[in-house]
C-alpha cells in the first residue's frame, strides 16, 4: 500500500469536502422527491471518508506508547526499591533457582529480584530483604508500607512477608 503524504491528503480532503458541500446545496434547493435530491444526498455522504482520513492522520501523528519491560536486564545494576520482612520463609524452596520472584499483594503480582542469588542470602527472617521491582512506579503505589505480601516462584509460595519501607521513593 502506498503511503499518502500530507499534501495529497489535503487535496483529497478538500475535494471530498467540496463535493459534500455541493451535495448539501443540491439537496437543499432540489424538490423533495426527486433524482437531484437523491444525488445530493449521496454527495453529502462524502464527508465521512474525509473525517476517516483526518482521524487516520491524527492517529498516525500521536506518539507510540513505550512497552513496559517484562524481564530484568541481564547484568543490570541492582537498585533496591523496598525492604520486606519475611515472616514465614520456606527455606528449601528459597535456596534453589535465580534471584527473581513474583511479589503478590491481593490479586496483583509484581516481578521482583534480590541483590544476590537466594543460596547466598540469609532467609531466616532476622534481616529485611531488599527487593528491586521491575516496574517500581506502578508497584510502589500498590505496595504501601505495612502491607502483607507473598513471594512466589514457579507458582509456589516460598515466603510470606510484610513491606517495611520503600528504599528508593524517587521512583
Amino acid at each position: 500500500m502506498k503511503y499518502v503524504d500530507s499534501a495529497r491528503r489535503q487535496v483529497v480532503m478538500t475535494i471530498l469536502l467540496a463535493l459534500a458541500a455541493a451535495g448539501a446545496a443540491i439537496r437543499h434547493w432540489a424538490p423533495n422527491p426527486s433524482v437531484p435530491r437523491d444525488i445530493g444526498t449521496v454527495m453529502l455522504v462524502l464527508w465521512l471518508p474525509a473525517v476517516g482520513n483526518l482521524v487516520a492522520f491524527v492517529i498516525r501523528k500521536l506518539p507510540r506508547r513505550v512497552a513496559r519491560p517484562t524481564v530484568f536486564a541481564s547484568g543490570g545494576p541492582f537498585t533496591a526499591h523496598l525492604d520486606v520482612e519475611l515472616t514465614d520463609p520456606s527455606l528449601e524452596e528459597m535456596q534453589g533457582g535465580d534471584a527473581e520472584f513474583l511479589l503478590v499483594v491481593g490479586s496483583e503480582g509484581f516481578r521482583a529480584r534480590t541483590a544476590a542469588a537466594p543460596s547466598e542470602m540469609a532467609w531466616d527472617g532476622s534481616h529485611p530483604v531488599a527487593l528491586q521491582l521491575l516496574n517500581p512506579v506502578i508497584a510502589l503505589r500498590r505496595l504501601p508500607v505495612g502491607s502483607t505480601v507473598l513471594l512466589m516462584r514457579k507458582e509456589m509460595v516460598v515466603a510470606r512477608g510484610r513491606v517495611l519501607s520503600h528504599s528508593n521513593p524517587g521512583h
